[in-house]
């Protein structure tokens, strides 16, 4: 996510003039007292335990001491990610990291993330949250003031309000905010004004993120009467949102096993004793641009309702390292009218809308989450509507399974082709509030027995009859239509099942085909027919006549899926767009050349391509773009391969039994040290990544002890 930041800011700063404050600073500010933060650790009463792999569990009397020795843990792990996700934040990255950072720190100033956290903190944040949250940043300082040669001198001490205002700056990034706004100040991207017309047609929103799905089957629908969850959210491998696994429990009732970001103080997917849930991204279109019309004769103000009004005005000020102790300042004016931040772009002035964009509950939604007991408490929390975005699929103990689509979808008027760009000059067209969770898209209890969710419209969430239906929904709020492979996948391989055990759920999970009717197969199938004969060599018209016969598998063995995969790059890079058939051309004739010259055949084995690389070991892993066993790599490498870097990486199967007690099995891409190569668990699970196996997760405190390696308190 950062890194899609990072090049939508180069973007951003590309049309932006920065002016520098007649100021340089040659020293570098000093460290705090390092003491004081150290003596926190005496206010918490927390033990952690790692097993035998490395995972922490935390046990704490209260709630803050859990949240104090996660901070902790994850410091211990992980502190250079955690420190440069919370700097981010602030906006203050540029200072440590220099100009490259810059984009990042005005993106967060853009947003309003500090101005929204320092108007609604004191009012919309419980004490309980900020304790959580404080105890956290305390967990952080801890570790931070205890080895200090790794601490930048911009960043202690960590505070509650920065662990608030990650969710405000990072949340809106997974339903595309960060994208759309890229779109905008590209100068190469048509932008065409909405219109108000009564007679739209349905214009589909063709993303296709890069993944995640969850599937959860109630006892009716399992072959042993189980109630059965799989949490298989793809993430990047490593960086800012890589899964952390831990075990989180207090004697005030948090009793979480899951995974979470560098940064927040909850499970964001995992269960307790009680239920659980799997997330995957969804995207409506949940962001707004208005075409600001400036007057002639005062660009200060601009026309709304027949009469001209002014801009708010800030400055955004940011530090950025030079060169060793020199420093400088730049500022940038933001103007800000009625409907938002206003971003000046080559082709105009566009005020901005979004999703979440004054949303500082985020953290309290999730903590709700992790503590609620039943289907009735965890929809309590959907309730609140602090999430911008994000879809859950649900299971509990009780036997309840279900699909919530959930975001904060706009109140927009019905009419308007919410997509496009919106005229500036209409005040009925500035949103105020979000539809209520009666109107969010969702499938509770379906009588096929079966939800399940792959980045797909809400109105494909089970391989029965009774999803939500598209025609109740207004067009209005944005809602996705395109169909993933993934999706085909599971709804194909699951309808055949007139019970699903938990071998078939695995089977499922882990399926490495491609759908005969996905976009990337369609495609694929139209470029074959294609008569290229006066384009292509006899040595490439013989690879792609061999193409005709690929199953659409990528297991590591498949002869064909590299050059399969590597010819359908621009098809996976579009994510739904057009593609023309000449850039599939391209493709193949690029991949043939790459594979011929560094394998010396186009037929090589995918395993000797495709790699999960960590340190010293680098193994053959089979999957691929939009495949169940999800993996995404780079550029094929002068070694002929391809660096596995997102898709699959933590994942869990849980199970309650008809006790209601819960079983789960998990597997993580690589191991609990995310930084230390010299740890024994950086990379000592990957050998059982790659052959698709899991290993209990140790929930039970009993069932712990025979496994730790390590026992101590902060």
């Amino acid at each position: 996510m950062f890194k899609k930041i990072l090049i939508l800011c180069a973007k951003v700063l590309s049309g932006i003039t920065l002016f520098a404050f007649p100021i340089a600073y040659f020293n570098l500010p000093s460290l705090p007292p390092l003491q004081p933060l150290i003596d926190k650790a005496h206010a918490y009463d927390v033990e952690i335990l790692r097993d035998n792999l490395g995972i922490p569990h935390i046990y704490g009397n209260q709630d803050t001491d859990t949240a104090f020795g996660l901070g902790y843990a994850q410091s211990e792990d992980d502190f250079q990610t955690l420190q440069t996700v919370l700097m981010a934040t602030r906006g203050t990255l540029a200072a440590e990291n220099g100009f490259s950072a810059v984009e990042t720190d005005f993106v967060v100033q853009f947003m309003g993330v500090w101005d929204t956290v320092n108007t609604h903190y004191d009012s919309k944040v419980p004490q309980k949250i900020k304790d959580i949250a404080q105890a956290y940043a305390d967990g952080v300082n801890v570790y931070a003031a205890q080895h200090p040669d790794v601490v930048s001198r911009y960043f202690l001490p960590a505070t509650a309000r920065d662990i608030i205002a990650g969710f405000t700056f990072k949340t809106p990034m997974f339903y595309g905010f960060d994208q759309a706004l890229g779109e905008l100040i590209d100068p190469s991207e048509p932008h065409e004004l909405a219109r108000n017309d009564p007679a739209l047609t349905w214009q589909a929103s063709e993303s296709l993120p890069i993944g995640s799905q969850g599937i959860a089957v109630a006892p009716h629908r399992s072959s042993d009467g189980l109630t059965r969850l799989l949490i298989n959210s793809h993430q990047p491998l490593t960086g800012p949102v890589a899964w952390y696994e831990a075990r989180l429990h207090s004697e005030e009732g948090w009793n979480m096993v899951g995974s979470t970001f560098p940064g927040a103080p909850v499970i964001i997917h995992g269960h307790n004793q009680n239920l659980g849930w799997a997330n995957t991204v969804n995207k409506p279109d949940l962001v707004d641009f208005y075409k600001m019309t400036i007057n002639p004769e005062n660009d200060y103000e601009y026309w709304l309702d027949g009469a001209w009004h002014p801009f708010e005005t800030k400055t955004t000020k940011m530090r950025v390292k030079l060169l060793g102790p020199l420093h400088w300042t730049f500022k940038k004016e933001i103007k800000i009218s009625r409907h938002g931040p206003v971003m000046e772009t080559e082709h105009g002035l566009y005020a901005a809308r979004w999703s979440g964009m004054n949303e500082v509950r985020t953290l309290e939604f999730m903590f709700a989450t992790n503590k609620a007991n039943n289907q009735e408490e965890f929809e309590a929390a959907l309730k609140m509507n602090a999430m911008p975005s994000i879809n859950f699929i649900y299971a509990d103990k009780q036997g309840n399974i279900a699909h919530y689509y959930n975001a904060k979808f706009p109140k927009r008027i019905s009419g308007w082709e919410w997509e496009n760009i919106l005229p500036g000059d209409r005040s009925e067209l500035i949103w105020q509030g979000y539809l209520d969770y009666d109107m969010m898209p969702k499938t509770k209890n379906p009588e096929s027995g079966l939800v399940y969710n792959a980045n797909n419209p809400p109105f494909m969430a089970t391989d029965g009859n009774d999803d939500a239906k598209q025609e109740d929904f207004p067009r209005s709020m944005g809602i996705e239509t395109f169909k993933t492979n993934r999706a085909l996948q599971i709804e194909t391989l699951m309808s055949a099942m007139p019970t699903i055990s938990g071998q078939e759920l695995k089977e499922v999970k882990y399926n490495l085909s491609y759908h005969p009717q996905s976009n990337q197969i369609q495609y694929f199938k139209r470029w074959l027919e294609l008569d290229l004969a006066e384009q292509l060599t006899p040595q490439q018209t013989e690879a792609r006549q061999a193409l005709a016969e690929w199953n659409y598998s990528t297991h590591k063995d498949n002869t064909l899926a590299a050059l399969a995969i590597m010819t359908l790059e621009p098809v996976q890079k579009a994510r739904g767009k057009t593609v023309e058939l000449s850039e599939v051309t391209a493709s193949f004739l690029q991949a043939h050349t790459k594979l011929v010259n560094y394998h010396g055949k186009y037929n090589t084995p995918f395993g000797d391509v495709m790699r999960l690389v960590r340190g010293d070991k680098n193994l053959a892993i089979s999957g691929g773009p939009d495949i169940l066993r999800a993996v995404y790599g780079k550029e094929i490498n002068e070694q002929g391969q391809t660096e596995n870097k997102a898709g699959d990486g933590f994942l869990m199967f849980v199970a309650w039994d008809k006790n209601g007690l819960v079983n789960s099995e998990a597997s993580h891409q690589f191991g609990s040290a995310t930084l230390d190569s010299q740890s024994p668990h950086y990379s000592d699970q990957m050998d059982t990544f790659v052959q698709q196996k899991e290993r209990p997760v140790l929930f039970k405190r009993s069932e712990l002890e025979a496994h730790v390696t390590r026992r101590y308190s902060p």
